[in-house]
């Protein structure tokens, strides 16, 4: 039987958390995120049904007028190789031609080959590599490759900085390996867009916008994590700012640092000596 892609209801919820619990190790998103897709606007949550049951799921959001983003491509195990997951990716894809985005974007690991190849196979082009890279945090133990010893507080200390100079920091980011290698992108909430001074005045003031003389970044609090969204600094300053950045966290009485960054040598190579695990991305564009 032909499948059938509607928009998700509220009644789907359940069907959908059966074939996804076991998508990863430690199970998967999408349920969790699931009511807030169908609530979220200017978003389709879609769903590809079969016999009267979901059997494929797929979320498009507009993250600016002109720019889209897609996540949470899930096929059950059944169903796959029928190319359903072409057929939810293609329909966002007119989605948001339709509602005038200028370009889509999507994300994957780079080990996911299977994803990879149908991204390429719908006229998706590789716009830049990531890390998402996590780290416990705790004032004690040695990291993994520094020298053993305990963990130094920074010789620098980022303090927040005022709306007026999210300009500074968006001259400090322009030009720099980083914001090449990001494509002029930066991520939030898993999603990637192009960055703009709104997002660093609106970061500034929510005094989320964080400047030391190694550099500048983004990042708050969500729940038990600090999460950095944003960052600006230089090969020879980086370690000392993901100190400081630890330093920020700790005293944000977070128990883990997140980031998504471009993933250029010299900053993978400072992340890894400062006990981060390392998760490579390929962030993904379609022109419209």
């Amino acid at each position: 039987m032909e499948p059938v892609l509607r928009p998700a209801r509220p009644e789907d919820k359940a069907a959908i958390a059966a074939f996804t619990q076991d998508t990863f190790p430690w199970g998967d998103y999408v349920t969790e995120r699931f009511d807030a897709w169908l609530a979220g606007p200017d978003a389709l949550a879609l769903v590809a049904e079969v016999d009267g049951a979901p059997v494929g799921l797929a979320h498009g959001a507009l993250l600016s007028p002109t720019e889209a983003w897609l996540r949470g491509l899930r096929v059950h195990p059944d169903h796959r190789r029928h190319r359903l997951g072409a057929a939810l990716l293609e329909h966002l894809i007119d989605w948001a031609a339709g509602r005038e985005a200028r370009v889509v974007r999507l994300s994957t690991e780079e080990w996911n080959e299977p994803a990879l190849r149908l991204f390429e196979s719908l006229g998706f082009r590789p716009a830049g590599s990531w890390l998402a890279a996590e780290r416990a945090l705790a004032s004690g133990p040695p990291q993994p490759r520094g020298n053993g010893g305990r963990r130094v507080p920074a010789s620098e200390r980022l303090t927040p900085a005022p709306p007026p100079d999210a300009d500074l920091a968006m001259v400090a980011w322009a030009g720099t390996s980083l914001e090449l290698a990001a494509h002029g992108l930066f991520a939030a909430d898993w999603a990637w867009r192009r960055l703009t001074l709104a997002d660093l005045e609106a970061a500034a003031r929510r005094r989320a916008l964080w400047q030391a003389p190694s550099g500048w970044a983004v990042g708050e609090m969500d729940e038990n994590t600090f999460q950095l969204s944003w960052l600006c600094t230089y090969p020879e300053d980086a370690r000392l700012m993901l100190r400081a950045l630890a330093d920020l966290a700790l005293r944000a009485e977070a128990d883990r640092l997140e980031m998504e960054v471009p993933n250029v040598d010299w900053l993978h190579d400072a992340l890894e000596t400062a006990g981060f695990e390392l998760h490579p991305l390929r962030v993904y564009a379609r022109a419209l």
